[in-house]
């Protein structure tokens, strides 16, 4: 499901514009097709000021309309997943939790260094430092195991019926690689080196691309650098 609501796009147009092309968008919006690709349904709202823009090259606003719309659909996919919305929430509840206990810790951490002579702090702060590292933990680890678990349903969705959603995956591939091409004309006209614009993928079958670096446990896609 898409982590911030969808409506419909404001300005009712999202046709081609005329516009510069910029490599850092088109890198941006490269991952979020390939992440939908992996059934990582990422926000993906904000590449409708990008379209407006013209940053994208003319024949990905052409076809964004079309794409979006399939997109929205796949995102809204785990919504009617057994328990998963319940999941959802409840990593939602998690999240919340460590991102409050961060904040109060390093809080707590610079009165001790600042004021220690305070009797409040120096006999309170070590107890809610404790208590606030606790739930930071417990946070980040409940965020990790839940959303692994979502992860783990919803690609057991898509693998129970692949020849259903196999188009959705071939057009979210065409439309990297329409951007990979625009990418490469920018290079090519620009003569910026390649490896200035490393993009980051978990699919390896687009044409054109080169691995730079293999997937590690803190970054889940490989760095490629385009050939041109």
């Amino acid at each position: 499901m898409l982590r911030r609501g969808w409506r419909k796009h404001p300005h009712g147009s999202l046709g081609p514009q005329t516009g510069k092309l910029d490599p850092a968008d088109i890198r941006k919006v490269i991952y979020t097709l390939d992440a939908y690709r992996s059934h990582l349904f990422y926000d993906m709202t904000w590449i409708d000021a990008k379209v407006e823009r013209g940053t994208l090259g003319r024949n990905f606003a052409a076809k964004w309309r079309e794409l979006r719309r399939m997109m929205v659909k796949m995102a809204h996919v785990p919504a009617s997943l057994p328990g998963v919305p319940g999941l959802v929430r409840l990593q939602g509840y998690f999240e919340a939790l460590w991102q409050i206990a961060g904040p109060l810790v390093f809080i707590l951490l610079f009165a001790s260094l600042l004021a220690p002579q305070i009797p409040f702090i120096a006999s309170v702060a070590p107890y809610i430092m404790i208590a606030g590292l606790t739930m930071l933990l417990v946070g980040l680890l409940a965020r990790f195991l839940l959303g692994r678990e979502i992860g783990r349903r919803i690609e057991e969705h898509f693998a129970k019926k692949p020849e259903l959603h196999r188009p959705q995956a071939n057009q979210l591939r065409e439309a990297v690689q329409l951007l990979i091409e625009e990418l490469r004309r920018f290079i090519r006209e620009t003569g910026d080196d390649p490896k200035k614009h490393p993009v980051g993928v978990s699919f390896l079958d687009y044409e054109h691309i080169e691995a730079s670096k293999k997937p590690r446990p803190w970054r889940r896609y490989y760095l490629v650098v385009l050939t041109v």
